[in-house]
């Protein structure tokens, strides 16, 4: 079935804690006749497992985790899950990376001095005649509550607009950099039944700005900034860890469950 997405609780998060994520790894062993063993990592044979628990929840955030578990058909059917302890971008720290959506005349210059210490950082320079920046695409629900955050600083005070933009609706807000690093986000929930979220930044003509940092989440505020690369927090093949789903009614209106969610890393 498609578009099967993991619900938002109408509060605007994915997940209550705690919650329990586990990687697990493959190992392949050969035991050879002469006695000896070759170990093999096995790269396809990876699992990441959330155990998530959730109390309290009211009856249109249960009924909206059963009726995701029926479509499903339990464990059958994979689905896309936003895993809601990473950073939903892919290639965060690698704003050169083929995921990214940058128009030829904005220039990228990576090894520059990050807010925390490092060499991680992005001098981004737009040499067009229109602001310009950079964008990523990636497929899940438009409608979903996402806060888009990034590290800025410019010595020339650059105008530096934060947007989030689903298949007809978007949101953006524009904010000037100053000298020291701020961490500047755009917290959004757009009114578009679309497929599809993009998030990105977009600087002033002729302007020039470092950049750090980016990171977009199913969320109301941003957390902890969590670097990627090849995987981001969007799994499309995740699948249910369980044939039934325990629910326990705690007071009136209110319910508790458990369950496990998988994904092939």
């Amino acid at each position: 079935m498609a578009n099967l997405v993991f619900p938002q609780l109408t509060c605007g998060a994915l997940a209550q804690y705690p919650i329990r994520k586990t990687r697990l790894a493959r190992t392949i062993k050969n035991l050879l006749t002469d006695g000896n063993l070759l170990l093999n990592s096995d790269p396809y044979g990876s699992r990441l497992i959330w155990e998530l628990e959730y109390v309290e929840l009211s009856n249109s955030d249960l009924q909206a985790i059963q009726t995701h578990f029926a479509n499903c058909v339990g464990p059958f059917h994979a689905f896309t899950f936003i895993d809601p302890t990473d950073n939903m971008l892919t290639s965060s720290a690698d704003l050169t990376g083929a995921v990214w959506t940058v128009p030829p005349s904005v220039q990228l210059t990576a090894g520059r001095p990050d807010p925390l210490g490092g060499t991680e950082a992005f001098t981004l320079t737009n040499n067009g005649q229109a602001a310009q920046g950079f964008t990523q695409t990636l497929p899940v629900p438009a409608s979903y509550q996402y806060c888009f955050s990034v590290y800025v600083r410019s010595e020339q005070g650059a105008a530096i607009t934060l947007m989030a933009s689903g298949t007809s609706a978007n949101s953006s807000e524009t904010f000037s950099a100053v000298t020291n690093w701020t961490r500047i986000n755009i917290s959004t929930h757009l009114n578009d039944p679309g497929q599809g979220i993009s998030a990105g930044l977009t600087l002033a003509a002729g302007q020039q700005a470092d950049i750090f940092g980016p990171q977009l989440e199913a969320q109301l505020a941003p957390s902890r900034y969590r670097p990627t690369l090849q995987q981001g927090g969007v799994y499309t093949k995740a699948h249910w860890a369980t044939s039934s789903l325990p629910v326990i009614a705690t007071a009136p209106g209110q319910f508790s469950t458990v369950f496990s969610i998988e994904a092939s890393v």
